[in-house]
């Protein structure tokens, strides 16, 4: 079993220590950060099933502390990402495109539930201004790093709208859980498979179908939305991968 390596993403060293002289950290914001760093890392193809996390030097090599450290690992083995042992500390399950399909098909019965139970709650306005600001980007000819983040921020927005619209506090904390995940395959999809543009336009049927109160057809939409998305995933993953075991059998 091989200890993993997760690599500091260049000018974003992380720090919680106010007496350094940089601004403190809140731990719910650098718990985020660690898990879309080991996130990243497996998706990149630096870390693999059977690599250990260990805390102590994620937490040097990451200059925080253990105890969001031991947050993000516990959010990680929340989504199924990696199993925590005692006496081994955190291993990372074995992962390929079909894991990935797994985790997306948990996350598609929720947010699928989340979007039937939004048709009568979601607030019109909010979902009209997220349809503007939608139809503006893909008015967008040119599709660069600032268009892609601001596109992956209007996801993130819009996937929270629904799940706190649905009237349940515990199904948006169950959504929740799987939000660093999206995002960090959306970092690393992005505009390489057109994924932005696609996750728009479903956005966009979803959007009408509550703004017309049509629940079971919002809903159906959100499926076929996180069905694509699982698929994109996992064809990026597979490239990856790929590339990856290629680069080894040459080395």
């Amino acid at each position: 079993m091989r200890e993993a390596t997760v690599r500091q993403m260049p000018g974003k060293v992380l720090h919680n220590d106010s007496s350094s002289g940089h601004k403190k950290v809140p731990r719910s914001t650098l718990r985020g950060q660690l898990v879309s760093k080991v996130l990243s890392a497996i998706f990149s193809g630096d870390v693999h099933g059977g690599d250990r996390l260990v805390e102590e030097e994620l937490a040097v090599k990451l200059g925080v502390s253990r105890t969001p450290i031991r947050e993000a690992l516990g959010e990680l083995a929340a989504i199924g990402l990696i199993d925590l042992r005692p006496n081994h500390g955190a291993v990372v399950r074995p992962f390929g495109p079909e894991q990935l399909r797994e985790i997306y098909h948990v996350r598609r019965i929720l947010e699928v539930e989340a979007t039937r139970l939004a048709a009568d709650r979601v607030q019109p306005a909010a979902l009209t201004e997220i349809r503007e600001q939608t139809k503006a980007l893909m008015g967008h000819e040119v599709r660069n790093k600032a268009w892609a983040e601001a596109a992956l921020a209007l996801d993130q927005r819009f996937h929270e709208l629904i799940s706190r619209s649905s009237g349940s506090e515990r199904l948006a904390e169950e959504i929740g859980k799987y939000r660093n995940l999206v995002v960090a395959v959306g970092d690393a999809v992005g505009n390489k498979l057109h994924a932005h543009d696609q996750n728009m336009s479903e956005h966009s049927a979803i959007v009408d179908n509550l703004l017309s109160r049509r629940a079971d057809e919002a809903a159906a939409a959100m499926g076929r939305h996180i069905d694509r998305g699982a698929e994109t995933a996992a064809q990026w993953l597979s490239m990856v991968y790929g590339e990856r075991d290629q680069a080894n059998a040459q080395a």
